[in-house]
């Protein structure tokens, strides 16, 4: 890879990379697409597909009550509350 390749990634990622930053994410890309060439040349075969997932349980966390902040407490600690509500920045121009 070079850096008008990563410059062409960096656009369709909507990524700014400044300049001097350019050096060091190449080495940290080419890195990275060494170590999956690596991994590609493990030798999988002994594995069935359907084995790779039979082996995940459920990894949701139990839906338990925990200590909830009053809201005295909370509109302490928010920038702006009013009405019972954290008051947020508009983000959506109408």
């Amino acid at each position: 890879m070079n850096s008008e390749q990563l410059q062409e990634i960096a656009v369709l990622a909507k990524l700014q990379i400044h300049t001097d930053e350019i050096d060091s994410m190449l080495a940290d890309f080419n890195k990275i697409v060494a170590y999956v060439d690596k991994i590609k040349e493990l030798d999988t075969s002994s594995i069935e597909e359907d084995e790779i997932y039979s082996h995940q349980g459920n990894t949701l966390r139990p839906d338990t009550v925990s200590l909830r902040i009053g809201k005295e407490d909370f509109a302490k600690i928010a920038p702006a509350f009013a009405n019972d509500s954290v008051v947020v920045p508009k983000v959506i121009e109408t």
